[in-house]
């Protein structure tokens, strides 16, 4: 009887909130374990679905692809391309730029949190370290910022 009241509470806890790493195109999914990069992954050409007719992204991942319904094996390779685009650019960019592309990237996220569990475990590394690495150049450049001021 207990359990069954705590449910309500529980359900909330986990609800996403406007602070959730998914809205701000932070690190999101379990950490996974082991050295499994060893295996190399397959290349996944996107699948058209259904337009997402926002140019920023579309330029950003070289592709027009709705991310809420992209499929699973879609990700890895989206995650590819906005990183890419990224190191591409980085550069060059202002900060509205990099707010840009941190939208993207939640985007990307959101849909990663909802379908990352039919993921193989090596892909779900390659996109965490994809995340992280986008951090990392995004601090970077603040800090380049700072230090020429």
């Amino acid at each position: 009887m207990l359990l069954l009241t705590s449910l309500p509470v529980l359900s909330h806890a986990q609800s996403p909130t406007a602070d959730s790493p998914r809205q701000r195109g932070e690190l999101t999914g379990a950490r996974p374990s082991g050295d499994l990069l060893a295996r190399p992954r397959p290349q996944v050409a996107p699948r058209r679905a259904a337009a997402s007719s926002d140019p920023i992204q579309q330029h950003l991942l070289n592709t027009d692809v709705n991310l809420a319904r992209a499929e699973a094996d879609q990700l890895p390779d989206l995650y590819e391309r906005f990183i890419a685009t990224t190191r591409d650019e980085r550069r060059s960019w202002s900060y509205a730029d990099w707010d840009n592309a941190a939208t993207v990237l939640a985007r990307l996220n959101q849909r990663y949190e909802q379908v990352r569990t039919t993921l193989p475990i090596e892909e779900r590394l390659r996109i965490r370290s994809t995340q992280g690495e986008f951090h990392s150049l995004r601090g970077a450049r603040q800090a380049k910022d700072r230090i020429d001021r």
